[in-house]
């Protein structure tokens, strides 16, 4: 484990190569963030022991996608053990180890440095970087984004929309659910299907407005002459059937937030339960949990008075 003042000096380091690749000091940057991986122990760097598994989510909702995929891993080997007659533990079963949060933004060293290899056009270095950033962050949407975004740079547009296509179970913003489809119509438009690429983009504007999105639905209207006509959602949810697209946000996630906040709500955690439940309404746009949302602002502002 780290010191405070080691993490202090990580995150100085951090953001002093941040600095570095806003200002398009690429290599300086890279120079800068990858010494400063190095320079990590592997007592600061482990992942996993016979009790813990380490981990570096960003917000709560990602650590609840992630312990709820785990669990239904767990439940299908405990079934298949059970029809195979296996009554023992598996020792070997990573799933019942304990997850324990990692203090110190280590997925941000290795995002940071993947962007800058990406930037680089160091594709191969960008998905090693990224790819261990995943493993301290499996459920992170913009790690994921990232990594697609790097195959989709080498050309591998098939990769690319699988990868997207995967990083649906995890997306709790209606911006990153517009991104996801922004992703799908570029993987159409590579395959010179222009209906289906629109289709993609007018789907995406319905949860992000997006003005590259616009300019891009334009110009394919433009060189392919076709007229601009209004796009059903029974025609959207048919393209996203047929190619095993998910259509609109995942509904174990909206009923996750949704329980999480009611159960923080219940327990007068309002600033929990907010943040829950607007998770819940940023999907959906449910009314009614608008008006939830309303009542525990409520709530904090009566907290806040006493």
């Amino acid at each position: 484990m780290m010191t405070e003042e080691r993490k202090k000096e990580v995150v100085e380091g951090l953001e002093k190569a941040r600095e570095l690749f806003s200002d398009g000091s690429n290599k300086e940057a890279q120079e800068s963030i990858d010494s400063l991986i190095d320079s990590l122990t592997d007592e600061e760097l482990t992942m996993e022991d016979d009790e813990y598994e380490y981990v570096d989510f960003k917000s709560p909702i990602e650590e609840g996608i992630y312990r709820a995929e785990r669990s239904t891993i767990k439940a299908e080997k405990d079934e298949e053990r059970k029809e195979a007659g296996v009554n023992e533990p598996d020792e070997n079963d990573e799933t019942d180890k304990e997850l324990r949060l990692i203090d110190f933004p280590v997925s941000n060293l290795y995002v940071l440095s993947g962007s800058i290899a990406m930037e680089m056009k160091d594709y191969g270095r960008a998905l090693e970087q990224l790819g261990q950033a995943m493993e301290w962050n499996p459920t992170n949407p913009e790690i994921a984004f990232e990594y697609a975004e790097v195959v989709k740079r080498m050309g591998s547009a098939d990769q690319f929309f699988e990868l997207t296509k995967r990083i649906f179970p995890h997306i709790y913003s209606s911006q990153q659910l517009a991104h996801a489809y922004r992703n799908a119509a570029y993987y159409y438009e590579t395959r010179r299907d222009a209906d289906k690429a629109l289709a993609m983009l007018a789907f995406s504007n319905g949860y992000e407005e997006n003005e590259n999105a616009k300019r891009e639905m334009q110009a394919i209207m433009k060189d392919t002459g076709i007229e601009h006509k209004q796009i059903t959602s029974d025609e959207i949810r048919q393209i996203c059937e047929a190619d095993d697209i998910p259509f609109g946000p995942d509904r174990t996630v909206i009923q996750m937030a949704g329980g999480d906040g009611m159960y923080f709500l219940e327990k007068k955690n309002y600033q929990m339960a907010y943040y829950f439940i607007s998770i819940a309404y940023d999907l959906t746009r449910d009314p009614q949990l608008k008006d939830k949302l309303d009542e525990i602002s409520r709530k904090i502002n009566e907290q806040k008075n006493d």
